[in-house]
């Protein structure tokens, strides 16, 4: 996005070469949870959650199995933002602090979670899950600051449409 930024100087070119897309918003009385939550596109999210539904389902998945599926969704996750997620669609520069953010929050996440990793670590605890995602929740704003100088852009604002057509005289008149 090359908005300017209203808050400040103008930016400088090295700034604006380094601007990026718009964060997802957040609200200040979230949870640590869901303010992750914020960065990981919901399709994704929902994929996983389905994906590990069925597999605990299934009982005894194979170790293979449940790293395949995380791996999978964490390398369609960038692809995922850039693609479907952000106009215009496609791998920009100005889209790499989300892209990357998304996927450390989705790898916190399933940190959090326990997934593929409290079956195959056996240091794993899920103490550890939760100060991972306490962390990563606290160091994407700072990362996100010093990305968009302080303060993220504004989003654009939306095209006006033009007004629709008078169709009062179109044959259908009436008269007094």
């Amino acid at each position: 996005m090359t908005s300017p930024n209203t808050n400040g100087p103008p930016p400088t070119p090295w700034r604006r070469r380094l601007a990026q897309e718009p964060p997802p918003s957040s609200n200040v009385a979230d949870s640590y949870f869901e303010r992750l939550m914020r960065y990981i596109p919901a399709d994704i999210v929902a994929g996983y959650v389905a994906i590990d539904g069925i597999l605990k389902d299934g009982g005894n998945s194979p170790l293979w199995l449940t790293w395949s599926v995380f791996v999978s969704l964490l390398v369609l996750t960038p692809l995922y933002v850039c693609y479907i997620k952000t106009a215009p669609p496609g791998v920009l520069f100005s889209k790499t602090f989300h892209w990357v953010a998304s996927m450390l929050a989705f790898s916190a996440w399933v940190f959090a979670l326990g997934g593929p990793f409290a079956v195959t670590f056996d240091w794993y605890r899920p103490v550890y899950g939760s100060v991972l995602l306490i962390l990563t929740t606290l160091t994407l704003p700072v990362l996100e600051s010093i990305f968009y100088g302080g303060r993220p852009p504004s989003p654009p604002a939306a095209p006006e449409l033009p007004p629709p057509p008078n169709n009062l005289n179109s044959g259908n008149e009436q008269h007094d």
